[in-house]
């Protein structure tokens, strides 16, 4: 496995490691991470960045994936953008085909990509 991918709600981000600190992974990783995650948001429209930006929390799959694998892992925070209270994560029914469109080609880009995500960089 090189490339996890991890749906949540909400905001419309595409997040990379490190979430647990404000510093980035470094090197080529990095670079492979932001070209990936801008990439990506061509199609979805949503915007990357480093978990960290979000709030720094411990324990996020994706720098377990990336500390411990070197797995290339993205969290989509998924529909809507903004909310508050309870519709942000249940956004309900009407979303679903809008939010996976959106997010199809990326998938599809990291199944691509899976085979040599540095080929992205080179």
């Amino acid at each position: 496995i090189k490339i996890l991918l991890s749906f949540h709600t909400f905001s419309e981000l595409i997040l990379y490691p490190w979430g647990n600190q404000t510093g980035g992974v470094g090197g080529d990783d990095q670079r492979v991470f932001e070209t990936m995650a801008r990439k990506m948001a061509e199609w979805n429209k949503y915007t990357p960045k480093q978990a960290a930006g979000l709030y720094v929390a411990s324990g996020d799959t994706c720098d377990w994936a990336y500390a411990e694998h070197k797995i290339f892992c993205f969290t989509f925070e998924l529909t809507p953008k903004f909310s508050w209270g309870p519709i942000g994560f249940y956004p309900g029914a009407r979303v679903i085909e809008p939010t996976f469109k959106a997010n199809i080609k990326p998938a599809l880009y990291l199944i691509d990509k899976s085979f040599d995500p540095y080929a992205v960089i080179k």
